[in-house]
């Protein structure tokens, strides 16, 4: 197969919003790898460890957070490019940053934030029309929310891992058009393609991966669903056939070796998959198009795919998982209590701006070009300016599970005083 990898050299690929200077000498790192290890350096790639994938950390020690769930995309990525021969250090540093914008507690997070901004909130919050999405959250966490030197915002990456993280899902509503989010460069990004590097279509569809088969492996070690659910799914029933795996008769629940035999197949299962239909498309693509030029805007087309079967079975699969885990009643119940801790968060912040901390309005305040000064900030020409109630929505998105609560807490809940005795 031909080596249709990124190159290290792709002037357009790896070009920087802002230039920097070439690192010279035996230890001089690759465009790419600079970026892998700055994402892995920032806080907000540490903050993910304490943000929910699905189950909260009360569940137990042993369920995915956002963290551990960017690692498996990241190792499922690999996977999938080392069968491609596909750029190594562009894969790992789109998978560790694409979830870098999500919000504490999940999905919920993301949805309580996006309802804020577009609809508005009670009657104290007007809408602005913006929009909260989490990739489209991430690339803001790269290139303005987090900061590696006094010149300028963000930590500077390149066009190609810029590009993979914002391209990792969807880009738009459907029947609503593109995300509203003025504030982001789209400089030679088309929000309507696919990645153009298919390096960063293996990481959205290691994405679909890790969600179809770990968030299932949770489910049932949440007991929300029993084996007996989906050892009749197609997938399911494919991987336990074609490895052989022995499930007695008599058991309902299969031990945790053999479930876990069954997830770990089922990952390399539809590994397997895409790289057999990958290379099909790749060829196809090249004999019609050509070798894509990287300085034309590279693939144009989706080439890292399932085959039709077997993404008919995924999409069923992911269709049960929202079905039965996302909506069960434990979650729901979670996701409730979320909803309330961050629309409380963003009506406490709004009405109160001198609440948000030091940080967080003088980063405002930077971008506003006024001056920081907490005693004379105007609250009501704050609340004016859909820039701050964006401001606010940064701040809450970059928060943990475990801050979001200790700030509810301590902004929401009434203290008691007693008389002394």
């Amino acid at each position: 197969m031909e080596n249709y990898a990124t190159k290290n050299t792709d002037v357009f690929l790896s070009a920087r919003r802002f230039p920097e200077y070439e690192e010279i000498g035996i230890c001089r790192r690759e465009p790419f790898q600079r970026d892998r290890d700055r994402i892995m350096h920032s806080r907000s790639f540490r903050r993910m460890m304490h943000k929910t994938q699905i189950f909260n950390a009360n569940m137990g020690d042993h369920y995915r957070n956002r963290l551990t769930h960017t690692l498996e995309v990241a190792q499922i990525s690999r996977s999938i490019g080392k069968v491609l021969g596909l750029n190594d250090e562009l894969i790992e540093a789109i998978a560790l940053g694409h979830d870098l914008g999500h919000t504490p507690f999940g999905h919920i997070g993301e949805r309580t934030l996006d309802g804020i901004l577009h609809n508005g909130l009670n009657t104290n919050i007007p809408a602005t029309g913006g929009r909260f999405k989490h990739n489209f959250q991430s690339l803001k966490v790269v290139d303005q929310l987090e900061t590696r030197c006094e010149d300028y915002a963000g930590i500077n990456l390149t066009l190609a891992t810029r590009e993979g993280i914002l391209k990792h899902t969807k880009t738009a509503y459907a029947g609503e058009g593109f995300l509203h989010y003025p504030e982001l460069d789209f400089s030679n990004i088309d929000l309507s393609a696919p990645s153009f590097t298919l390096e960063g279509q293996v990481v959205a569809i290691s994405d679909e991966i890790a969600q179809c088969t770990h968030d299932l492996e949770d489910g049932v070690r949440s007991k929300i669903i029993s084996f007996s659910d989906i050892q009749n799914y197609p997938l399911v029933l494919q991987v336990i056939k074609k490895y052989d795996i022995f499930i007695p008769r008599s058991t309902v629940t299969p031990t945790y070796d053999t479930r876990n035999l069954i997830i770990k197949n089922l990952v390399g299962f539809l590994i397997e998959d895409v790289c057999i239909e990958s290379q099909k498309r790749i060829s196809l693509y090249t004999k019609k198009c050509g070798i894509p030029d990287a300085n034309k805007g590279g693939f144009k087309e989706l080439c890292i795919s399932f085959s039709p079967d077997i993404e008919k079975a995924v999409l069923e699969l992911l269709s049960f998982i929202k079905r039965l885990i996302v909506c069960s009643e434990q979650i729901t119940i979670s996701d409730s209590k979320s909803k309330n801790i961050i629309s409380s968060l963003f009506e406490a912040f709004y009405l109160h701006p001198k609440q948000l901390p030091d940080y967080a309005l003088s980063k405002y305040c930077k971008q506003a070009e006024i001056i920081f000064d907490r005693l004379s900030l105007d609250g009501f020409r704050l609340q004016q300016d859909p820039a701050f109630v964006r401001a606010i929505s940064d701040h809450i998105a970059g928060m943990t599970d475990q801050y979001a609560a200790r700030t509810f807490t301590l902004l929401t809940i009434c203290l008691l005083y007693t008389s002394p005795s």
